[in-house]
This record gives C-alpha cells, sequence and structure tokens, in this order.
C-alpha cells in the first residue's frame, strides 16, 4: 500500500477536530486538574476526585456533543472503576470505597478488615440513584402526562385555557403561572404538580399551537417550557407546602435560630418578591426567545379543534377520576401518610389496568427512560458529594471567609452562596437537607438577622432551581423536551437568576425592613 493512500496531516487534524470526543476534553482536563489538587482540610483523596468529575459533568454538559445520559454513564463508570464513592461494610460502617478490604485497629487494639466489595460496592451505590423515590416520581409524571395527551384531555383543557387567555404568547404565559400559583398550596411536591398536572396541559397547549415536538428547538416551545418550569419554582418559593424542602427550611431555622417560621410568615415574607418575579416572568422570557405566533386564525382554530374532539371520551373519564384521585391524595398527603412518589405510581397501575395506556405507551416511551436514568445519575452525585463532605467543606469555609463582615454583608453572601450552590445538586430537597443547616449555623455564628437569612434560604431553595436543566423533576420534565438546548437552558437559567437576584436584593431587602425583619 503506498503511502499516498493514507490520509495526510491535514486531514487527519481535520479529523481530529470533528471528532465527537475531542469535544469532551475540555471537560475530561477539568475532572483530571481537579482530582490532583493539593486535597485542602476537611477532604480527601476521594472527596477531590469526585469533586473533578462532577465539575467535569457540568462542563461537559456545555461543551461535549454527547446526551446528557451518555455523560453521567461515563462519569459513574469513572467513579466505579477509580473507587471514589462511599462503601457500606458488612458491619454496617461508612468508607470511602478504596479503603474496602484495608485493615483498621479496632477497640482494644485487634486489627480488623473493612469487609466490602471496592468495586461491587461503588457500582452499588452508582445504580442506587434508580432506586430514589424523585425518580420514579419523575418517570411516572412523564407516563401520566402521555395518558393525558393520549386520551385527547390536554388538548381539550389547553383548548379552553388558550381560548379564555391566548390573546397573546404572554397571556398563554400568565394563565400557566396562574394554575401553578393556584395549586401550589395545595400540592406538597412541585413535581407532582408541574410534572403530573401542569406539564401535560401545557404540552398540549404547544400542540395545540402547531409545534412540532419532533423538530428540535423552538422559540414557542421554548417559552412556553420555560415559563412553566421557572413559575413552578416560584410558586414553590411562595408557600412552605409548595416544595417537600421546604419545612425542612423552617424546622433547621427553629432548631438553630429559634423562631417560628409558619405558614403565614412564610407567605408574608416571600410574597412581595415571589409575585413580582412571577409578574416579571413572561415578558422577560418573551424577550430572550421572542416566539412568533400567529393569532390572526386561532380563534377560528380553536373553536374547529374543539368541535373536532367531540364530546368526553369514556377513556377521559378514566384519566380525570384517576387524576382527581391523585389530586386528592398528594393534597392530603399529611393526612392520609402516602408518599407522592407512591400516588404516582399507583396512577401509572391503574391507567394501564383501565386501559387508558398500554404497557406499549409505556416501552416506547423513550422520554420518560432517558430522562430518569440522567435524573438517578445526577442524585448518586448529589448524595456523593454530601457523603464525602464536600457541601460541608463549602459551608465551613464561607464561614470562615465572611467572619470579619457586618451582619447584613454576611447575609447577602451566605445566601447568594446557598443560591448557587445548587448548581452542586440536582434535587432542591437534596439541597435544602445538605445545606440549609451548615448555613444557618454559619449565620448564627456570624450574627445574621434571622429571619432575613431565612426567607432567603427559603426563596433561594427553590428560585435557584432554574439554575440548570437537573435541579428537580419538575423542570428536568419541560427541559428534557429539547425545545432549548440544554447550553441555552443553563444560559436562560443563569439570566433569570440575576433578575430574580435584582428583584430580592432591592425589593425584598425594602420590604423585610418595612415588616421589621432586619
Amino acid at each position: 500500500m503506498r503511502v499516498g493512500r493514507y490520509i495526510g496531516w491535514k486531514g487527519y487534524v481535520e479529523a481530529v477536530k470533528s471528532s465527537q470526543a475531542i469535544t469532551a476534553l475540555p471537560a475530561i482536563i477539568l475532572a483530571v486538574s481537579i482530582a490532583h489538587l493539593p486535597v485542602p482540610e476537611g477532604l480527601t483523596d476521594t472527596s477531590m476526585r469526585l469533586l473533578g468529575v462532577f465539575a467535569g459533568v457540568i462542563v461537559g454538559l456545555l461543551t461535549a456533543d454527547y446526551d446528557m445520559s451518555v455523560i453521567l454513564a461515563a462519569a459513574l463508570l469513572v467513579l466505579t472503576l477509580t473507587k471514589s464513592f462511599m462503601c457500606t461494610t458488612a458491619s454496617g460502617h461508612s468508607i470511602e470505597c478504596d479503603r474496602c478490604k484495608t485493615m483498621y485497629r479496632g477497640d482494644g487494639g485487634h486489627w480488623h478488615e473493612y469487609t466490602c466489595d471496592p468495586i461491587g460496592g461503588s457500582f452499588e451505590v452508582a445504580i442506587s440513584g434508580f432506586s430514589n423515590k424523585v425518580s420514579w416520581l419523575v418517570f411516572c409524571a412523564f407516563h401520566i402526562g402521555k395518558a393525558v395527551e393520549k386520551t385527547g384531555f390536554g388538548k381539550r383543557v389547553s383548548l379552553a385555557l388558550v381560548g379564555s387567555m391566548g390573546q397573546s404568547a404572554l397571556g398563554i404565559g400568565y394563565a400557566v403561572c396562574l394554575a401553578e400559583l393556584i395549586l401550589a398550596p395545595f400540592i406538597p411536591s412541585n413535581t407532582a404538580r408541574g410534572g403530573g398536572i401542569v406539564y401535560p396541559i401545557v404540552e398540549s397547549v404547544i400542540a395545540s399551537l402547531g409545534v412540532d415536538p419532533h423538530i428540535g428547538e423552538d422559540p414557542v416551545g421554548g417559552f412556553l417550557s420555560f415559563v412553566a418550569a421557572s413559575a413552578n419554582l416560584i410558586s414553590s418559593s411562595l408557600f412552605v407546602t409548595g416544595m417537600a424542602g421546604n419545612p425542612i427550611v423552617a424546622s433547621k431555622a427553629a432548631d438553630i435560630f429559634g423562631i417560628e417560621f409558619g405558614f403565614s410568615e412564610w407567605v408574608i415574607g416571600a410574597s412581595v418578591p415571589a409575585l413580582l418575579i412571577m409578574l416579571l416572568l413572561p415578558p422577560f422570557v418573551h424577550i430572550l426567545l421572542r416566539p412568533k405566533l400567529d393569532f390572526t386564525n386561532l380563534s377560528q382554530n380553536i373553536r374547529r379543534q374543539h368541535h373536532a374532539l367531540g364530546a368526553m371520551s369514556d377513556q377521559e373519564y378514566r384519566l380525570c377520576a384517576t387524576l382527581l384521585t391523585c389530586l386528592v391524595l398528594w393534597v392530603g398527603t399529611p393526612y392520609f401518610g402516602i408518599d407522592a412518589t407512591v400516588v404516582a405510581y399507583m396512577a401509572i397501575v391503574i391507567l394501564i389496568l383501565l386501559n387508558v395506556l398500554t404497557w406499549s405507551d409505556v416501552v416506547k416511551n423513550h422520554k420518560a427512560w432517558d430522562t430518569f436514568f440522567w435524573l438517578a445519575s445526577f442524585i448518586v452525585l448529589a448524595e456523593q458529594l454530601t457523603a464525602l463532605g464536600v457541601t460541608d467543606w463549602i459551608g465551613n469555609s464561607l464561614s470562615r471567609s465572611l467572619h470579619n463582615a457586618s451582619p447584613l454583608v454576611c447575609t447577602i453572601s451566605l445566601s447568594l452562596a446557598y443560591f448557587f450552590s445548587m448548581y452542586m445538586f440536582s434535587s432542591i430537597s437534596s439541597h435544602v437537607v445538605a445545606f440549609a443547616g451548615p448555613f444557618f449555623a454559619a449565620g448564627y455564628v456570624l450574627g445574621c438577622p434571622p429571619k432575613l437569612l431565612t426567607i432567603l434560604v427559603a426563596l433561594f431553595s427553590s428560585l435557584a432551581g432554574i439554575l440548570t436543566p437537573f435541579s428537580t423533576g419538575s423542570v428536568a420534565i419541560y427541559a428534557s423536551q429539547g425545545y432549548i438546548s440544554q447550553p441555552k437552558w443553563f444560559m436562560f437559567g443563569l439570566l433569570f437568576s440575576v433578575l430574580s437576584l435584582v428583584v430580592v436584593f432591592t425589593v425584598g431587602l425594602i420590604w423585610w425592613k418595612i415588616i421589621g425583619w432586619y
């Protein structure tokens, strides 16, 4: 074979440049660099490897030409092979997986072995997210949405919604916001509310406006998806019952500051900034995406589509009965004692038994399976960041760095750090559990005004969820539709976060000063 038949050097360079793998290089370099940095006090080599891989995943989502699930599958594989998780021994001890089968000196000076499998134990941790209730709640919400779509009930509701408030894109956006505000006080799971009830209607509205869900990015679909995801988070921040993690914030504030922060205090504190942010949401997103809707023949088109649907079918009545049952059980979670995920799972089984859905519908719902995989993977990373002490290390570092600042500056600084630490989490509730206590403890030491820091953490626990497309189940559902690319979601999330922060630290601070919270 002659040399001329080989690809030339320039051709080789072009092939490398066009390679899919080369797009992952920045993420790989960052992950390796962080993993090999000097280990700070409070962390370990295992912590640094996990932190490096997590940072690499975030950068990879922005730069790598791979699906999110592929990036996370690779991350979990690397962490498994490098034994960078916390394993559980046969005796119940939690140790870093790379210490499995090593010796330690126990009570009485006797030597014992940590009985666990370093690679097998790591893999068990890697797949533990697939048994997480949040993952299953999102998975079930997708199938509920499929049932609403399949029966035509979602289209029926969406046509009524668009007909009443659909004179403009902003009108539809405000209709979605209003739906979230009405439901938020009664449904303590933002994923059940956004994913199981509002999302199917939003998707049907998008379809009614002539958007093809298979074409990828679309300004109209992107506008409604981002507005709905953001409205879900804003409504969650407005009520202590709006999101599962909110009572934890109130409980931590009571434990550390000794203050009562119940339903009325929460609504009073959050109402002015949260409602103003909700009011600004649709026009702000409209400016970002500039959706172009043809309303010329919309009313006539809506009437024609509504007539074509005819009377409600038996399947729609069965679906409505199932959704109403879910709504009652979700609202009455404190009384019935049935977890929101169990309710959603029950709904899927009932819908299949009633022939509203078929098992084939479940199998073919590829968006549900894809989201289930990558959300479960992110949950594992978030839980392990806490287990390996990374979250505590960040909180402790913050309190040491602010010891010379004024109480107000400390409060604002801690709340901002709390807000942007959401980048590290795939669950709002996990974020609250991991950081609310450490940040309140740091605020107590630094003399922060208790109610001011509490309301900031209360608001930011939900509002920060818009920073990423994987922060919570409801956001993941909307982001996975593909109307907005992942890099653009990060960018839009950051821009809307800046708007929210401006409102909170101007109008919010004035309001809290008026009511005497600092």
